[in-house]
């Protein structure tokens, strides 16, 4: 299973030194608004399969929804799509087409010259980073009415940060904009202080339902810091400050509750959980009951998963156990005990659970799939899927839904079959895509709950492509 940013491919993949320049560009602008942040996390060691706890900010793993059919029903659509190469005609307008594939999955298609992203609301907005202080900068935004881009009147806002984190401060820019009542805010400056160290690295996550407060994180040699800033005010004020936490000197990660009620704590010496209505610090085993657990996560209810990923010899994935502990009432439920891990160089016949977040797959030796919900405790096949261990696969923000894209060997990225597993029409489609030569495809990912999104630059370093599916 390829990792998601597929900083792999591009370390196999050298292109001349201007579209190592856009590839970087792209990678910034498309990744860091804030909507999109909430972290992607993958097992580490000797374990092959990446746990995908797929993301956006106050939005994780939805409720499971109650399945309507027995079986989820398999469909390949026999069209291939003819994905449309780089745009030569550009003149710095976007230039948007779309068809539909097999009379089932609806395609649009914008090409530009320069990087650029699409808001979950359908705004189009043209991005640059700035050579001197590497912080994304929105420059201009359209709506897509039909095939065409209208130009869009947004206002650009731009926020300085001003913090001490461990005697280095902490000088730099972001830049965001509201609109329609969300707020995209991008990739900030490194530390812009003459003389500081500019190894200080800075995020912006978003906080669910509100439009003049966002967390920042700092993170420098291995540790984080967060803060909250008012936008409104440019007031920065510590997120843990009056807390149990607030000394914290070994925090290395903090996964923030979706209603912003508590966080976890991940230090040198395991997982604590913060209650920050209460400002009360616990160790998270003592509360759930478990020990030897090496990765927790909140899903989007309120709930915890706990993961105990165990070695063993010459099975290379191991095996893995899973608890879900509710901080509500205190209850810990144990989900997998022990289960074998899927690892594509299992022999000889690679099987096993794929960990996604609130649901798994369950692989069997011929490739085939079943979803299990771990909280319900439901398991569904999926008739006629086989499951290819090169496939990236990522949850809907509402978690209803399981995106795969296949790829090509040839170390220019691209997919070459793309699907989407919906798990309340109980269906799966997917198709095949007849590959471009001129283009490198950066990025798979969900743009909302209904629509896949597929960015990409040209080998000329002259256009950038955003393919939109809705399934």
């Amino acid at each position: 299973m390829k990792v998601n940013d597929y900083q792999n491919a591009i370390r196999r993949f050298e292109p001349d030194p201007a579209l190592k320049g856009r590839i970087a560009e792209a990678v910034l602008s498309d990744a860091s608004p804030a909507h999109d942040h909430r972290f992607t996390r993958m097992a580490v060691g000797a374990i092959a399969a990446v746990l995908l706890i797929a993301c956006s900010a106050g939005a994780v793993m939805a409720a499971s929804p109650e399945f309507r059919a027995a079986v989820l029903n398999f469909l390949h659509i026999g069209e291939t799509e003819d994905v449309p190469g780089p745009n030569a005609s550009l003149n710095g307008e976007p230039d948007v087409s779309g068809t539909v594939i097999g009379e089932t999955v609806k395609a649009q298609y914008i090409q530009m010259n320069g990087n650029f992203n699409v808001a979950r609301d359908g705004l189009l907005c043209e991005t640059r980073v700035d050579p001197d202080t590497e912080a994304v900068m929105p420059v201009s935004f359209w709506n897509i009415e039909g095939n065409t881009a209208v130009s869009a009147g947004v206002k650009v806002n731009k926020s300085e940060i001003s913090v001490d984190m461990d005697g280095t401060g902490f000088n730099g820019i972001f830049y965001w904009y509201e609109h329609d009542g969300e707020l995209n805010a991008f990739k900030p400056s490194r530390n812009l202080a003459p003389g500081e160290n500019r190894d200080v690295n800075a995020s912006v996550i978003n906080i669910r339902d509100k439009t003049d407060t966002v967390v920042v994180e700092l993170a420098l040699d291995g540790r984080c810091e967060y803060f909250y800033y008012d936008l409104n005010a440019g007031i920065t004020k510590g997120l843990f400050e009056g807390t149990d936490a607030e000394d914290m000197d070994d925090l290395k990660k903090a996964d923030l509750a979706p209603d912003m009620s508590s966080a976890l704590l991940e230090r040198n010496d395991g997982w604590s959980y913060l209650d920050l209505k209460t400002g009360k610090v616990s160790t998270l085993s003592e509360l759930a009951g478990v020990s030897g657990f090496n990765m927790a996560c909140f899903l989007n209810d309120g709930s915890i998963q706990l993961l105990k990923w165990i070695d063993v010899e010459r099975l290379g994935a191991g095996n893995v156990d899973c608890w879900l502990y509710d901080p509500a009432d205190g209850s810990t439920t144990k989900v997998l005990n022990g289960e074998r891990v899927y690892n594509e160089f299992n022999e000889p016949d690679p099987c096993g659970v794929v960990i996604l977040g609130r649901y798994c797959l369950d692989v069997d030796e011929t490739g085939r799939v079943k979803v299990i919900d771990l909280k319900a405790g439901t398991s569904i096949p999926v008739d006629g899927f086989v499951y290819d261990p090169e496939a990236t696969m990522r949850v809907s923000p509402d978690g209803t839904k399981i995106l795969y894209a296949k790829f090509d060997d040839s170390g220019m990225m691209f997919v070459t079959c793309l699907g989407v597993i919906d798990l309340v029409e109980g269906t799966v489609i997917e198709f095949d895509r007849a590959k471009q030569a001129e283009m490198f495809e950066l990025k798979c990912y969900w743009l909302d709950n209904d629509r896949v999104a597929i960015s990409g630059v040209a080998f000329d370093d002259k256009v950038t492509s955003l393919y939109i599916y809705k399934f």
